[in-house]
């Protein structure tokens, strides 16, 4: 008995024994403070890691700390975007706390930033062969904003079509050479997730806050490689920002031009639960409204014209879980505007449009020996009403359209190191597009409806090559299969106004099945590790949207039929580009492109006509021509002083119809060498924004040379009395002061009250003025 309760007793002692030796290996721990080397400011979110999965974020104080960790050998990295990496070997001894401080210095330019789109893999912008530009949130806050799309318009080679600013129900942004008419030629991602609509290819850029973007990737060039449809001219990425402190948040009013007044709300936390665990969320909300203006030129205007108003409000959750390696985070939003459209007969708010819009996110990512992944799954709801009054030759029409947009996908991606030399990416998409639309008017018996689907399946794959630290190649290829069906356009009940137009009913429309290979090759060579040259080719490719498969009704000029077997627009895109950084502080980079699209989309005449209180043409979108885009773009930046920079881009382009095919000498004209719409020739930025003490100040200058005005590139004798839009600049300012907590700032968005017009000749708002004051907590 005593030698069995000895023998406990040993056991018990080794135990304890062995539970201390334990506990005193895993007792050491790193920790410290981290600064800007130039200004001596905190930095928060800063990445501390000694290992993939193992490490800390800077609090808003700097501070950053690694608990229990085992005694050895370490090399730590220190990261953050807009800083150089830091990497430092340690040595942690047994029971030794280390104090570490850490002085990061500002990356000069952005091609030592991280970019994620262009590549779905974590590479520096100098790592990727193909032209990249990332907008951070230090350029963010210098920028003279009221909306995200204006945060794109000092880019090179980046058109925007936002013509009565706020006012505006709808903006377009394009990118290389396309028709600036045409959203659904490049894709928008919202922290992956695309959000151009299946029915228009449009996004609505009033739904985003400048106040929740982080930063923004442009990736410029086809991208369907990777994301397929919508991505010809290129893919922007807008990132939101992710709590990184315990409990922080901001409340701002702003007020300005045309009695226009809106406030920001943003609360956010992020929870530490262990050195790997921690729970994070953020809440936010927007609010607008503006009495507007006149948008119609004076020849234009009616006994009904009104001002253009705008009225915009929404809310978006973010709730996320780190646990080590691993990440779980939801999105929900909702958002409503009202848009004014500048005329009223009867109706107490006249006409005008209005988008309901419900969205949910979900993602989940994470990394496992060399594997990591990313799995996310989106659902969009958009219910858009307009509302049309009209007063002609003593005739009132009135009717709404109704139409329920609903976009939903799954899309995974997967990518695992090989050896040395290769990363590959690879991943499946499922999307689901449709619409449910109905034109309902009171002032007669008719109903049209028109509805439509679309699934879209996708395998991609893609490998990057570092065949040195010099030389590196990627390549890629997508498969996309796609079904339209369940199409239809009826008019119920049709008066005899409508009758003509009842022999374009389609009440059971076939199904259509296209598909769509998109590869990709690129390389590039370092000549230094400040000098680099990139040569590639992309396919991209454009499906039909769902308006065109199964929407007839008016368009402008005539009345358009619905066509169910357009197929996908696609453009072949060689590509040739360099970049050099001189003395740490002067960026260059010039590129190169050349294009050639085929089977873009245009209306032909069918040869009918239809009476529409008064007699049209009728047209129907078809598959005829073919375009060839080259063009070249320049840019530049220089950092005078770590508070000083000035900067500058110019852009050409060319953008040509090759090669049309007319099925109807005797009725459509030939657009053979005709240039494309909406696109200028020439684009140029210059600016400079500046830090000090009294007032932080940047002031851009844009120009945004001359566009044919039709496709024809005749004489518009309605409108304009040219051949073109007129050439135009812009000059636009903002001033910024933090005391303390409190954030005071004004924009200035077209200092000169320069003027120019849609293609409806309806006036910008000229100089538009927006003040601001917050509120840090």
């Amino acid at each position: 008995m005593n030698i069995y309760l000895k023998n406990i007793l040993n056991t018990f002692i080794i135990c304890v024994l062995l539970s201390v030796i334990t506990i005193t290996s895993y007792a050491q721990s790193i920790s410290g403070n981290i600064s800007d080397i130039k200004s001596s400011k905190t930095i928060p979110g800063v990445n501390v890691l000694i290992k993939s999965s193992i490490g800390a974020t800077s609090d808003a104080q700097g501070n950053y700390k690694i608990s229990n960790i085992k005694a050895g050998e370490y090399t730590l990295k220190v990261s953050c975007i807009g800083y150089e990496e830091i990497k430092k070997k340690v040595v942690a001894k047994e029971n030794e706390n280390i104090t570490l401080n850490f002085l990061l210095t500002p990356s000069t330019v952005m091609m030592n930033e991280v970019v994620i789109s262009s590549t779905k893999t974590e590479n520096l912008v100098k790592d990727v062969p193909q032209r990249v530009q990332l907008i951070t949130a230090k350029q963010i806050e210098t920028i003279p904003a009221n909306t995200v799309d204006d945060l794109l318009a000092y880019s090179p080679m980046v058109n925007i079509s936002r013509p009565f600013g706020v006012l505006s129900s709808k903006s377009t942004v394009t990118m290389r050479g396309l028709s600036g008419k045409e959203q659904s030629r490049t894709l928008v991602l919202v922290d992956g997730i695309p959000v151009n609509k299946s029915d228009g290819g449009t996004v609505n850029w009033n739904l985003y806050d400048v106040d929740n973007v982080e930063r923004i990737e442009v990736i410029k060039g086809p991208g369907s490689s990777l994301y397929g449809g919508n991505a010809m001219g290129g893919v922007i990425n807008i990132i939101s920002k992710k709590p990184i402190e315990k409990f922080a948040g901001s409340a701002s009013i702003e007020g300005g031009t045309y009695n226009t007044f809106g406030g920001h709300l943003n609360m956010n936390g992020k929870q530490t639960l262990t050195n790997k665990n921690s729970f994070y969320w953020r809440l936010s909300g927007q609010y607008l409204q503006s009495d507007g203006y006149i948008t119609q030129d004076s020849i234009n205007r009616t006994p009904y014209t009104v001002k253009s108003t705008s009225q915009i409000y929404g809310t978006v959750l973010k709730t996320g879980y780190d646990f080590g390696k691993n990440n779980i985070e939801l999105n929900a939003s909702y958002f409503v505007d009202n848009m004014g459209t500048g005329e009223k007969v009867y109706q107490e708010d006249g006409n005008f449009t209005e988008h309901d819009t419900y969205q949910l996110m979900a993602k989940y990512k994470g990394e496992r020996n060399k594997t990591k992944w990313n799995i996310s799954g989106y659902y969009l709801l958009e219910n858009y009403i307009k509302v049309n009054e009209y007063l002609k030759d003593n005739l009132y029409t009135l009717y709404d359209v109704a139409s329920a947009r609903t976009d939903l996908g799954f899309l995974s991606t997967v990518t695992r190191n090989f050896g040395k030399y290769n990363t590959i990416t690879s991943g499946i998409d499922i999307k689901y597009g449709s619409v449910d639309a109905s034109d309902i008017y009171y002032t007669s018996t008719d109903q049209v409806d028109n509805a439509g689907k679309m699934n879209t399946y996708a395998l991609f794959v893609q490998d990057e090559i570092n065949l040195t630290t010099k030389f590196k190649i990627v390549g890629g290829l997508r498969y996309d299969y796609a079904k339209f069906y369940d199409g239809l356009f009826n008019i119920e009940n049709p008066s005899s106004a409508m009758s003509n137009m009842s022999i374009y009913n389609q009440p059971q429309m076939e199904n259509k099945t296209w598909s769509a290979l998109s590869p990709k090759i690129a390389t590039q060579y370092k000549i230094s590790n400040d000098f680099r040259t990139y040569v590639s080719y992309s396919k991209g490719f454009r499906p039909s949207v769902l308006d065109d498969l199964c929407r007839s009704g008016r368009v402008k000029g005539g009345f358009k039929v619905a066509n169910p077997a357009l197929e996908p627009e696609y453009i072949d895109n060689y590509e040739l580009g360099s970049d050099i950084t001189l003395f740490k502080k002067l960026f260059v980079a010039l590129t190169g492109y050349y294009s050639l699209g085929k089977d873009f989309m245009y209306y032909v005449s069918t040869g009918e006509k239809i009476d529409l209180g008064g007699e049209k043409d009728v047209f129907v979108r078809e598959n005829i021509s073919k375009v060839e885009i080259y063009g070249v773009e320049a840019e530049a930046n220089y950092e005078i002083t770590p508070k000083l920079t000035i900067f500058g881009n110019y852009a050409y382009t060319h953008s040509q119809i090759k090669d049309h095919i007319v099925k109807n000498p005797s009725i459509d004209s030939n657009l053979t060498k005709k240039y494309l719409t909406d696109v200028p020739t020439n684009m140029a930025v210059a600016g400079f924004s500046w830090k000090n003490r009294i007032v932080n100040m940047s002031v851009f200058c844009r120009y945004t040379g001359e566009m044919w005005i039709n496709d024809l590139n005749s004489y518009d004798d309605k409108y304009f009395m040219a051949y073109k839009y007129p050439s135009y600049y812009t000059v636009d300012a903002k001033l910024s002061k933090e005391i303390g907590k409190l954030m005071l700032g004004i924009s200035i968005q077209n200092i000169t009250d320069q003027k120019y017009w849609d293609s409806k000749k309806a006036v910008c708002p000229g100089r538009f003025v927006m003040g601001k004051i917050g509120y840090k907590f």
